[in-house]
């Protein structure tokens, strides 16, 4: 006859289930905690980071379901022994909690990205610090080996970079990143000059000889102004050369201008202010330059009027070719209703330029600019007409 001591207790079995159901319990309820957590964190960081509208109102909305259970798992289990009593209360709240997980899993589905790259922030947060605050000793260390050459740039980088890195602990996350990603720029780039200043002191050292030099030579050239000048008023009407009257004056100017900066160049060098000194070096050479084209524009002015007085047919039968190729081109590829009037018209904008010369005082000067400005202005339709071919 079966007797219940063969099998041993009678409550043995109901208090297994009791105890797996507890246990089931214990484990959702963990992992909906890390979970919950970790996507509280992540909302509140997107949201102090502006990454995301109104997340945080639908996260309120999922962490009830995750509270509630919460609550249902401790009342459950709080003070209370797993038995056949509670089995049915523990399962009751696994099932809550499942949903509320099931919930927050949706959540996380629907917003990835934004918590993904809120997550990714916090956590890797305190490891960009540490790299803000090396790269900073890095910089320091750099500024202060350039001994016997100056960066004033690195260590105005190097203090920009010392005030940004006294935010790196401030309580808010957007602060804080932002500090790092400036921190890195400041101290890297001031890094970067205090590496450099040796071959800047040396580039300005070799710099102050050829600058010498150019200036020589921009002196010559701006001396052949005034008789440049004379050829032109004598040779040609007054219009040819009335935009060029004041070029010796500011040619002198400029390399009135370009001595100042240089001078200026040679005092920083002396200071060991290689920075400064680079700047006022690119000054001079703008100012040379200046001159330069100053002096060119005269030159160059009184050789182009006497190439087109000794044979203005050619020119004007050279910008008349151009003129006629692009014609061609426009009934080759069918499209003289949008671009023939166009041709036309500088056909007779030509012709005009070629009437004007005749006159006991001719504008060569007005003749020249006529025919570059036809050629620019039929060189803009053949490109309209090849890029509209193209299409």
């Amino acid at each position: 006859m079966f007797r219940w001591s063969d099998r041993g207790s009678p409550d043995a079995a109901p208090d297994d289930r009791a105890l797996a159901a507890r246990n089931a319990a214990t484990q959702a309820f963990l992992a909906l905690d890390d979970e919950q957590r970790a996507t509280a964190t992540a909302v509140d960081a997107a949201d102090e980071l502006g990454t995301a509208r109104r997340l945080g109102d639908a996260w309120r909305q999922v962490a009830v379901l995750g509270d509630h259970a919460t609550e249902a798992y401790l009342n459950a289990t709080t003070d209370t022994p797993a038995g056949p009593a509670t089995r049915t209360a523990d399962e009751r709240a696994t099932t809550e909690i499942e949903r509320a997980r099931e919930a927050i899993r949706r959540f996380r589905s629907s917003h990835a990205r934004v918590l993904d790259e809120a997550a990714h922030l916090v956590t890797g947060l305190p490891r960009s610090i540490h790299e803000a605050r090396v790269a900073l000793v890095d910089a320091r260390a750099a500024v202060a080996g350039t001994a016997g050459v100056r960066s004033r740039r690195a260590e105005e980088r190097l203090a920009e970079a010392e005030l940004s890195a006294a935010r790196l602990d401030s309580p808010g996350l957007r602060e804080r990143r932002d500090a790092v990603a400036r921190t890195l720029e400041l101290a890297r780039e001031a890094h970067t000059l205090a590496a450099d200043a040796p071959r800047t002191a040396a580039q300005v050292r070799t710099a102050l000889s050829s600058v010498t030099t150019r200036r020589a030579a921009a002196q010559t050239r701006t001396d052949r102004i005034p008789p440049a000048l004379s050829s032109l008023r004598r040779e040609f009407s007054e219009k040819c050369s009335r935009d060029l009257d004041d070029a010796e004056r500011r040619a002198q100017a400029s390399l009135v201008a370009a001595d100042t900066a240089v001078t200026a160049a040679r005092a920083q060098a002396d200071a060991g202010d290689w920075d400064d000194a680079a700047d006022q070096i690119a000054a001079a050479r703008a100012e040379l330059a200046r001159a330069e084209e100053r002096a060119d524009a005269v030159t160059d002015r009184l050789a182009e009027l006497r190439d087109v007085r000794a044979d203005p047919a050619r020119h004007a039968a050279d910008a008349r070719f151009v003129v006629r190729d692009a014609q061609r081109l426009v009934v080759d590829r069918g499209v003289v209703a949008e671009f023939g009037p166009v041709l036309d018209a500088q056909s007779v904008r030509l012709q005009n330029a070629v009437e004007r010369l005749d006159g006991v005082h001719p504008d060569y000067w007005f003749h020249l600019t006529e025919l570059r400005g036809v050629r620019e202005r039929v060189q803009q339709v053949v490109e309209r007409v090849r890029a509209a071919a193209g299409r």
